[in-house]
C-alpha cells in the first residue's frame, strides 16, 4: 500500500496536464466532415490531392492507412509523384509488419519516374524490411541473414549508393543486440558516412539513421544519442515547415518532438541545467496538442523521471519511477529505470522499494550479461566469418594475381614475336614509302595541273553563270518587250479595223439608191474585210505571244468553275463559223449529251478554239466536227476535233506541239497554237494529243480530269 500512496499522487499531477479530449475531438470531426465536403465538391484529382493529403493527416491512424494507397495513385495522375513517394513512405512505416505490404509498396513506388526521390522510396521500405526482419526473428534467422549481409557486403559490394545504404543499414539492425559492440559502432559509422553522401533532401533515410542511433546509444553513448537526435530534430523542423508551406497543416509532429525531448532528456547526465529545463519544457509542451502523447506519458512519465534525477529530486521521482510502464522501455532503458529506482529508494531509505528493485535489478542485469555473452559470442563469429570470407578474398585475390602473371608471360612472349613481326613490317614500309614517295612527286605535279585545270574550269563557270543571268536578263527584257509591244500593236491595230469599216459604210451610204452598189463601192467593201481578216490574224498572233509569255512567267490566271460544256461547245462552233471555207461544214457531234465540268471556261474555249481554227485553215471540203465525251472510268472528259483536209503525218505527232513550227510555210499564224494549247491543257491537268489512228485528215484529242 506504501508504493501505491506516491502512484495516486504522480497520477493526479498528470491528469492535471492533460487537455480536454472530448473537444479536441469535437473539433478535429468537424474539420474532417469540412474536409470531406471539399472532396466531395472537387472535380479533378488536381484539386482533389491537397484534400486528401490533409484527410491523411487528420484521421485516426487506421483509418488513414487504409487509403493511403488510394491518395499515392491519386497524386500520380495529378502529376505529384513527390506527394506519391511522401505518402508510399509514411505507409511503409506504418506496414512495416507484412512483407507482402511492402512489396505492393515497392511495385506502387516502381510507378514514379525514375530519379532521387523513388530510389530513396525504395532504400527507405528497404529499411523498413531490415528493422522488420530484425524486430520480429529468431536468432537463428538473424544470425543466417547476417552472414549473408556480410558475404555480399565483403566479396559482392553494391556499386550504387542507395543498395550500400540498404545492405549496410541491414547489418546493423542485425547486430543491435549489442549497442557497445565494437563491430556495431564500426557499421554505425559507416553508415553515417554513406547517408552523408546522399542528396540534402533525402531526409527519410537520414530519419532512420538518427532515430536508430539515437535509441541505440541512449544512455550507453550519450554523445552520439545527442548528437543523432538534433540531426534528427533539425530535419523534422525542416519537414514541418515545408509541408505547412504546402498545405499540409493537419500533419502532426508533436509525437515525434515528444519522442526526441524525452530521448534528450534521458542524456541528462552530460547536458547542463539549461539543456535540461529547454527538453524538459519542450516535452511537456506537446501534450496538449495529442492524446496519443499524453497516454504515452501516463503511462511513462519519462520527461518528468529524466527531469527529477537530474535535480536528486527524489521524493518526486520514485512515485514517476514506479508508474512507469515496462511496455514502452528497451531492454536498456528498463535497467537504466532500475537503476534511478534504486538510487531513489536508497536515498530515501525506502528499504522495501529497495529490496524489490535490487532483486528486479539483480535478476535483470543477469539476463543482460547472459546475452551480452551472447552478443559477444556472436559478434566473435560474426568477426570470425568476416576474417573468413575476407581470407578467402584475399586468396581469390591471390589467384587472380598468379592468373595475372602467368597472363602477363605469355603476354610477354607474344610482345616479343609481335616485335619481331613489326621490324620485318618496319623494313618493308620503309621500301613502300621511297616507292611512295616517288609516287607522290608524280600525284603533286599531277595535283599542280589539276589545280590550274579546276581554276580554269572556276573562271570557266564563273563566266557562264555571267552569261546565264545575261540571258535570263534579257529573255526578261524581251518577254517585257513582246507584252509592251503587243500592247501598242493591238490598240492602232483596231482602230484600223474600226476605221475601214466605218470608209466602207460611210461609202455605202452615200451611194445611189440604185439596188446594184457601184463597182468601187464593193471593192471598197472587200478590201475592208480584207483589213478586218488581216486584222484578226495578226490580233490572234499577238494574243498567242502574250499567252505564251504569261504561261513562261507562270503568270497565267485560272478561274475554275462548274461548266455546261454543250454550251461552251456550241459557242466556240459558233465564234469560228465564219472562218469556215465555202463547201466546209462546221458542227458539234449532235450525240453530245449535258456534261458539267469542274474548270475554267475560257480556258477550254481558246484549246478548242485554236483546234477548230487550223482545222478551218487546212480543210478545203468535207466537214469540222467537235465532239466530247466521257472515258471508261468517268472521271476524264475527252474532246476531239476531227476534219477531212490534209492530215499531217505521224512522224510529226509531237514536232507540231513545239514553238514557231509550221509544217505549210505558205499558211497563216506563227506555229504558237498548238503550242499553247498543250501548255494550257497541262495546266488544267489534262493533255493535248495527235490522234494518230485517224488517217482521213486530222483528229486531236484534248483529255480533261471531270474534277
Amino acid at each position: 500500500m506504501k508504493r501505491l500512496i506516491p502512484y495516486f499522487i504522480t497520477l493526479a499531477m498528470l491528469t492535471a496536464l492533460c487537455p480536454i479530449s472530448h473537444g479536441a475531438n469535437k473539433a478535429t470531426m468537424q474539420i474532417i466532415d469540412s474536409l470531406r465536403t471539399e472532396l466531395r465538391n472537387s472535380a479533378t484529382a488536381i484539386d482533389s490531392l491537397p484534400i486528401l493529403c490533409n484527410l491523411y493527416d487528420i484521421l485516426p491512424r487506421e483509418a488513414s492507412t487504409k487509403m493511403g494507397d488510394s491518395i499515392s495513385l491519386t497524386a500520380m495522375r495529378a502529376g505529384e509523384y513527390r506527394v506519391a513517394l511522401d505518402i508510399i513512405r509514411t505507409q511503409a512505416s506504418r506496414k512495416m509488419r507484412k512483407d507482402a505490404d511492402l512489396n505492393a509498396l515497392v511495385e506502387l513506388a516502381m510507378r514514379c519516374p525514375d530519379d532521387n526521390d523513388r530510389k530513396e522510396t525504395l532504400t527507405f521500405i528497404t529499411m523498413m524490411s531490415n528493422m522488420r526482419k530484425a524486430n520480429y526473428s529468431d536468432n537463428l534467422e538473424r544470425k543466417d541473414l547476417l552472414g549473408k549481409y556480410l558475404k555480399k557486403m565483403t566479396i559482392d559490394t553494391p556499386d550504387d549508393l542507395y543498395d550500400r545504404i540498404a545492405l549496410t543499414h541491414g547489418i546493423c539492425m542485425m547486430l543491435s543486440d549489442d549497442p557497445n559492440g565494437d563491430l556495431l559502432i564500426s557499421y554505425m559509422d559507416s553508415l553515417n558516412a554513406l547517408i552523408k553522401l546522399m542528396p540534402s533532401s533525402s531526409h527519410s533515410i537520414r530519419n532512420i539513421y538518427n532515430v536508430h542511433a539515437a535509441t541505440l546509444f541512449a544512455g550507453i553513448h550519450p554523445e552520439k544519442s545527442i548528437v543523432a537526435d538534433l540531426n534528427f530534430l533539425e530535419n523534422v523542423s525542416k519537414l514541418e515547415k515545408f509541408h505547412h508551406e504546402n498545405g499540409r497543416i493537419y500533419r502532426n509532429y508533436h509525437p515525434t518532438y515528444y519522442s526526441i525531448y524525452t530521448r534528450l532528456l534521458s542524456n541528462f547526465e552530460v547536458l547542463d541545467t539549461a539543456k535540461v529545463e529547454e527538453y524538459y519544457t519542450k516535452a511537456l509542451d506537446q501534450l496538449p496538442y495529442d492524446p496519443s502523447i499524453y497516454n504515452t506519458h501516463m503511462m511513462s512519465p519519462l520527461p518528468e523521471v529524466y527531469h527529477a534525477m537530474f535535480y536528486k529530486d527524489y521524493h518526486k521521482a520514485l512515485p514517476l519511477i514506479l508508474v512507469t510502464s515496462d511496455s514502452v522501455l528497451t531492454r536498456h532503458g528498463k535497467l537504466q529505470m532500475l537503476k534511478y529506482e534504486i538510487e531513489s529508494a536508497k536515498a530515501l531509505g525506502d528499504k522495501e522499494v529497495l529490496l524489490e528493485a535490487s532483486t528486479e535489478y539483480a535478476k535483470a542485469l543477469q539476463d543482460e550479461l547472459e546475452e551480452c555473452a551472447q552478443s559477444s559470442y556472436r559478434e566473435l563469429q560474426t568477426a570470425y566469418a568476416i576474417y573468413e570470407m575476407k581470407y578467402r578474398v584475399g586468396q581469390m585475390e591471390i589467384d587472380k594475381r598468379s592468373s595475372v602473371a602467368s597472363l602477363q608471360r605469355i603476354i610477354i612472349i607474344v610482345s616479343a614475336c609481335a616485335l619481331f613481326i613489326l621490324l620485318v613490317l618496319a623494313i618493308f614500309l620503309f621500301l613502300q614509302y621511297l616507292k611512295n614517295r616517288n609516287l607522290a612527286n608524280s600525284l603533286a605535279e599531277s595535283n599542280q595541273k589539276l589545280l590550274t585545270e579546276s581554276e580554269n574550269l572556276r573562271q570557266s563557270k564563273s563566266e557562264l553563270i555571267r552569261a546565264r543571268d545575261a540571258a535570263q536578263k534579257a529573255n526578261n527584257l524581251k518577254s517585257d518587250f513582246i507584252k509592251n509591244m503587243s500592247y501598242e500593236v493591238k490598240v492602232p491595230l483596231q482602230a484600223i479595223n474600226e476605221y475601214s469599216h466605218l470608209i466602207a459604210d460611210c461609202t455605202s451610204g452615200s451611194s445611189t439608191t440604185d439596188s446594184e452598189p457601184p463597182a468601187s463601192i464593193r471593192h471598197l467593201s472587200h478590201f475592208a474585210d480584207l483589213i478586218e481578216l488581216n486584222s484578226e490574224l495578226l490580233s490572234t498572233i499577238i494574243d498567242d505571244v502574250l499567252r505564251l509569255a504569261e504561261i513562261d512567267s507562270d503568270s497565267m490566271p485560272l478561274h475554275p468553275q462548274v461548266v455546261n460544256l454543250k454550251l461552251l461547245c456550241e459557242n466556240t462552233v459558233a465564234s469560228v463559223k465564219h472562218r469556215v471555207k465555202p463547201g466546209v461544214t462546221l458542227s458539234l457531234d449532235p450525240a453530245c449529251q449535258r456534261i458539267d465540268l469542274f474548270t475554267d471556261p475560257t480556258r477550254v474555249q481558246q484549246i478548242l478554239n485554236n483546234l477548230l481554227t487550223n482545222a478551218t485553215k487546212f480543210t478545203k471540203e468535207g466537214h469540222i466536227t467537235l465532239s466530247y465525251s466521257t472515258d471508261a472510268t468517268g472521271e476524264n472528259v475527252i474532246f476531239t476535233v476531227t476534219d477531212t483536209g490534209i492530215g499531217i503525218n505521224p512522224e510529226n505527232r509531237e514536232k507540231i506541239f513545239d514553238r514557231f513550227v509550221k509544217l505549210d510555210r505558205e499558211s497563216q499564224g506563227a506555229g504558237l497554237g498548238l503550242t499553247i494549247g498543250r501548255l494550257i491543257a497541262r495546266k488544267l491537268g489534262g493533255d493535248l494529243s495527235l490522234d494518230t489512228s485517224y488517217t482521213r485528215g486530222a483528229r486531236f484529242t484534248l483529255t480533261l480530269p471531270k474534277k
